[in-house]
């Protein structure tokens, strides 16, 4: 039977995680110079999601439900943009890695795709509490950046990224 005062009491004895407290790294990714600092210009993420694929069997008569293979979203990462326009320029650059326009050259996917690392961390510690790695990801939209006199708040864009598949520490 369900108690009002032993479901608040047991809400009460426990912390929670924070969602303000994560790191985002791009691990040995050549394109991104900015280095730990980096790290610190990253104003959003989401954790990764990712869906089971799902087919059905007939049997005697009977439809099953049969998972078949994960299938990986698209993630957005928002950042501030530091005072030389650094973190912004880095991506531009991967990007040019992908497609060069100027003369119609694509790059491999091995001269593209770099590990992404989400870290959750403790609000108390510091220490991550899980971590995700998206491998073999890349850039395939590099937001708009609004430019106004009229506004006070910091510059930011956003930047969508495809990968893989993803594990988890």
């Amino acid at each position: 039977m369900f108690n009002l005062a032993s479901f608040i009491s047991n809400q009460t004895d426990h912390d929670f995680s924070r969602g303000y407290v994560f790191y985002v790294a791009f691990e040995d990714n050549p394109y991104i110079n900015t280095g730990e600092k980096g790290r610190y210009l990253v104003r959003s993420s989401s954790l990764p999601a990712s869906q089971m694929g799902v087919t059905e069997a007939n049997w005697q008569g009977n439809v099953y439900k049969l998972g078949t293979t994960n299938e990986y979203s698209d993630f957005t990462i928002d950042f501030n943009v530091d005072i030389e326009d650094d973190i912004r320029r880095d991506f531009l650059k991967w990007n040019d890695v992908i497609h060069e326009v100027r003369d119609n050259m694509h790059g491999s996917p091995l001269q593209y795709m770099w590990t992404v690392t989400l870290e959750h961390l403790s609000h108390t510690t510091g220490e991550p509490i899980m971590t995700y790695k998206l491998h073999m990801a890349f850039p395939t939209n590099i937001g708009e950046m609004t430019l106004d006199y009229s506004a006070k708040e910091i510059a930011q864009f956003s930047v969508t990224f495809a990968y893989q598949w993803h594990t988890y520490e």
